[in-house]
């Protein structure tokens, strides 16, 4: 008992020196260089705290995996939901063509990829996809995503295609309202500033009064968009033709920047008619509808 009562000042004294310790050493490193500071700091962030920094990595990408699955689970459950409610829509509809004898749609494919930018001065509207002709896209291919329409693929290679999205000046794509009542041509509007990029539907008639917020959508016609994709949604008018038309201004349904993973619609059988829409001229002026 008396030597460890003997042992507890130097134990105080110890601890006291330690703490004085880390105290100096936490006011040196406040007056290091900024130089100093990221050498220092990333040598032990590779070494003493190396163990530490992985484990929080991770618990982050567990996290998000984790919150990613909930997403994906719920993105399921109303897949197979609408699935389920359409399946008799789909025979029905097979009988009324039989009796009608009408020739039914062919069924294109999609096949997911990954979109790329470049980041480059002169590239913001372009885009790249890590799919290309091995996998079956061809020039002209819809780009879309689970919100709407991204772009169109412009130019095909190997194992790679260039595309562009909305916002570049020869993206064109006939399009009408959700409700077919007012049909026109949808193209970029370049603002100021790239945030400012919207669409434009020209060429309505001069009649219509599209309400804003309508959905706007492809009408299928042209041979390259399939039929009822969403656009977007209708804004004020943007200006009038000497009576004629009317065109209106259309706040797209899918932001480029923020699409990291989109969908290529390949061709699908030949002499069908899975419907489309208007097709941009890469290095020209856009087809019209």
């Amino acid at each position: 008992m008396a030597g460890l009562q003997l042992d507890r000042p130097e134990q105080r004294r110890r601890q006291w020196l330690t703490a004085l310790g880390f105290v100096v050493a936490a006011a040196l490193l406040l007056y290091l260089p900024r130089t100093a500071q990221a050498s220092l700091g990333n040598a032990l962030r590779t070494s003493v705290l190396a163990p530490f920094v992985e484990l929080n990595g991770a618990l982050s990408r567990a996290r998000a995996r984790a919150a990613d699955f909930d997403v994906l689970r719920a993105q399921m459950d109303s897949a197979l939901a609408l699935l389920a409610a359409q399946r008799t829509l789909a025979e029905e509809n097979r009988q009324l063509r039989g009796l009608l004898e009408l020739r039914g749609r062919d069924r294109s494919r999609l096949i997911a990829a990954t979109v790329l930018r470049t980041g480059t001065a002169g590239a913001e509207s372009t885009f790249t996809l890590d799919v290309g002709a091995v996998q079956g896209v061809v020039p002209f291919a819809p780009v879309l995503t689970e919100h709407g329409i991204l772009g169109v693929v412009a130019e095909v290679r190997e194992n790679h295609s260039l595309a562009i999205d909305w916002s570049h000046p020869d993206f064109r794509v006939s399009a009408m309202t959700a409700d077919g009542e007012s049909h026109g041509l949808v193209e970029a509007a370049r603002g100021r500033f790239r945030e400012q990029d919207r669409l434009v539907l020209q060429g309505a008639d001069f009649l219509s009064d599209i309400a804003p917020g309508a959905e706007v959508v492809t009408s299928g016609r042209g041979g390259v968009f399939p039929r009822g994709v969403l656009i977007g949604w209708a804004g004020e008018v943007a200006g009038t033709s000497s009576g004629w038309s009317k065109s209106y201004f259309v706040i797209p349904a899918v932001s480029p920047g923020a699409v990291s993973h989109a969908l290529v619609e390949l061709p699908g059988p030949v002499g069908g008619s899975a419907g489309g829409g208007g097709s941009p001229r890469p290095g020209g002026s856009g087809s019209s509808p």
